[in-house]
Formats: C-alpha cells, structure tokens, sequence
C-alpha cells in the first residue's frame, strides 16, 4: 500500500498544539485592542467573484497571483487581501452603515504567488480600517496610526517596542510637479522609491538616471533622502501645503500618544492604491521581521462597486509572517503554552466511571479547564503518564474509596503533593491559584 504524503502543499502553515495556543493567545490579546476601540470585526466570505477581485481579463496573467476557478458560468477566486472584500461588502451596505464606519477583520488569505520564506500561500492577516462618505479628516489615520501601536503593544512581550515611519503620497506628488516630470517619468520614479531600501543606493542611482536623464532632477530626489523635504519648503504652494500638512499630522499623532514616529519619506506603499499619508511599523527587537503592520489613506474605497465616495484609511497587521517567524527562530518561549488544562481526571475501574465523569462536569461548570482520562480500564501508570505529558497542574485520581465517599485524590504535577478533598476545594484551589 502507497503511503500518501504527510506534509501540507507549500507555502501552507500547520502549527503544533503549543505552537497554537500560543498564535490565538497573541490574536486575542490583539483583537480586544479592536474591539474596545469600537472596530466592528467582520467576517466577510473567503471567495468572491473574479471581476470582484480583478478588472482584468486575462486569467492568464491574473492566475500566477490568485487562487482562480470556475463552476459553471461564474469565476471565481480566494480572497488575496481584506481590502476588496471590504468595499464590495460597504458598497453593498451604504444604507445600513454609519459613518464614520470603523471595520476589522481576521482572515485567512491566499496567493498563488510562488512560496518562500516568510510569504505563504495561505495565511492570517489582520486588517482594520476607518471609512467615511465624500470625506474623511486626517485625524482619523492619526487614530488608526495609535490603534496599530496599541495592538501590538499587546503583544510586546513577544515582539518588543515598534516605530511607525510616516511618508506622504501628497509630497511626491507636488515634487514631482515641480521638477515637471512626465506621467511615465512620475510612475518610474515612484516606482524605483517604493522600492528603494532593497535596491541599495547605487543602483536606485543608476534607475534615476535611466528614468530621467537629467542630473539635476535626480539630484534633487536624491537629497530628499538625504536633508528629508527642507530643500523644498518656499519652493510651490503645492511643496508648502504637503509638508506642512505632514507636520500637522505629526503633531496629532504626539495627542493620541503614539511614541517613536518619525517622518520617513522613502515609505511609499505601491504605486497606485494608496492617495495620502502611508506608514509602516518595524519591530525595533526583530528588525530582520521587515514591516510588521502598514497602511495608508485611499481616495475612493468602493469605485467599482458604488457612485458614493467611499474615502478611508486602512492597514493591515501581518500576522502569520510575524508570529511563524519568531516561533520558528525560537525568539517566543512557548513553554508558557505547553499547559492546556488544569486538571486531568483520572478514573481507576470502570465502575467508578459514573462519578469520574460528573467530577468532570462539575469542573467544567465552573470553567476549570479540564479533560478525562476515559479509557477506565487502562493501568494507573498509563493515566498518570497521559497527565504529565499533556502538562496538566494537577491530576484528579477516583478510584473505589474516592466514588464512595463522593470525594478525589488531589495530586500536584510538580510538587508530587497528594490530598484527599471536595470537588469544590479542587475548584476553589485551582481557580484561586
């Protein structure tokens, strides 16, 4: 007989229990950080429609980046981002939402793109978005900045102190203006500073010059890098009005006590999504984990779907990558999860399998964590293997004498202690522990 392989298709993560346990603490710590900032959490569907995902036709192009297929007359596709999902399911729901509307989801995504390290073709992320009709103030993606900082300080423990580097769609624009470049020449360029910091100066050099051919113009990008905006300031209205909003909005940021911001303008987020202020948060104790969290301000959320302006500012957490690398790096001690119960009953006899699963109940009941044992019949040295293996804090033993007089044998798994006592000392013991 052929053995059918073990391992999961590349690019799919499967964690051990401890592992696990260590993934959904992190999440729920981060997800009330959402909900006790008001975000509403969504649990949109994992597939859409193809021309809900792409405006293109050619499946051939689109396929090497999306899960795609087809039943009957209608394609299909997996949800690659939060984002798309998201201005279908607003558009679809104008009437029934109130704006300023606050939106979070945590999903599963997928890609087709090709598997590597740190990107999978299935994974977790977390996104949160605030969206409001015809406008929306900039203090809103000062909200969204802190609210980013505020979800990962949850998790501090396991990813250290973040800095959240802020850059300016607005400015690039107005430069680009005032140097007069061509759209061809904006679209290159912007697309050589997007990419920037995995370029390396010499050849982001060589780029500009094949962008623009005119050495004063790369000069002039070249010392935003250097001197940040000064060498602009008095040079266009335009130039006056971007940093000077870019100013402001760091100054919002300092009330909603958002600490280690900085204005970084080679953060650029892509090339066509984003209209406004962009960000990216780093982990200063992991800095080779790349951008933890990021965002940005878009003009018009739900344009294919909806006539309304839908404008918002969205970021997205990610929350495999992160989480898979520090444990796989043995950067989280996971023996803080090893434990997922409390209390193991064990049961000597089948005859005293009546009382060991009422013991059970009556420890469930009061939301002690807590797993039997049920295999009656097995030797006490095989039970009480099963409990330290499972690293249960305490082993509950019945046997005859313990169903008879309707109480347990208490055992410590560390201590080795052993008492005889009620179910509700065990509970009152357990829960005050």
């Amino acid at each position: 007989m052929d053995l059918k392989p073990t391992k999961p298709l590349s690019g799919f993560i499967e964690l051990l229990p401890t592992q696990q346990r260590c993934f959904d603490f992190c999440a729920a710590r981060m997800l009330n950080v959402l909900k006790t900032s008001g975000f509403s959490m969504l649990d949109l569907p994992a597939i859409e429609r193809a021309e809900v995902l792409t405006d293109k036709d050619n499946w051939d192009e689109i396929e090497t980046q999306m899960f795609l297929f087809q039943k009957g007359d209608t394609k299909m596709g997996l949800r690659y981002d939060g984002t798309v999902g998201l201005s279908r399911y607003v558009a679809g729901h104008l009437n029934d939402l109130v704006f300023p509307f606050r939106a979070s989801q945590f999903s599963k995504r997928y890609r087709g793109e090709r598997a590597q390290r740190g990107r999978y073709r299935e994974f977790y992320q977390m996104d949160m978005d605030i969206m409001g009709v015809n406008s929306l103030s900039t203090n809103y993606d000062a909200e969204i900045i802190s609210v980013i900082q505020r979800t990962l300080n949850s998790v501090s423990e396991f990813i250290g102190e973040n800095e959240v580097r802020i850059g300016s769609r607005p400015f690039w624009d107005a430069l680009f203006d005032y140097l007069e470049m061509n759209e061809e020449q904006k679209k290159q360029v912007f697309v050589l500073i997007d990419k920037k910091d995995k370029m390396g100066d010499a050849d982001f050099a060589e780029g500009l010059r094949d962008a623009l051919n005119d050495e004063n113009k790369e000069n002039q990008i070249k010392s935003v890098f250097i001197n940040g905006y000064s060498d602009f300031l008095n040079k266009s209205d335009k130039l006056d009005l971007a940093i000077s909003e870019l100013n402001e909005f760091m100054k919002i940021l300092e009330l909603f006590g958002v600490k280690n911001a900085v204005i970084d303008l080679s953060i650029a987020r892509g090339l066509a999504y984003y209209t406004g202020l962009v960000f990216e948060f780093k982990s200063l104790k992991y800095p080779e984990l790349g951008t933890v969290a990021g965002g940005g301000r878009y003009a018009d959320l739900a344009e294919k779907f909806s006539k309304t302006k839908i404008i918002g500012v969205g970021a997205a957490i990610g929350f495999s990558r992160i989480f898979v690398a520090l444990m796989e790096a043995g950067a989280i001690d996971l023996s803080q999860f090893e434990t997922p119960v409390d209390v193991a009953v064990l049961c000597m006899g089948k005859e005293n399998l009546s009382y060991a699963v009422s013991v059970l109940n009556m420890l469930r009941d009061a939301s002690v964590a807590s797993v039997a044992y049920l295999d009656a019949d097995k030797k006490f040295k095989n039970q009480i293997e099963y409990s330290d293996k499972i690293n249960a804090k305490y082993s509950v033993i019945i046997g005859e004498d313990e169903a008879k007089n309707q109480v347990v044998t208490l055992k410590n798994m560390l201590s080795g202690e052993q008492q005889t006592v009620s179910v509700a000392e065990v509970i009152k013991l357990v829960l005050g522990a």
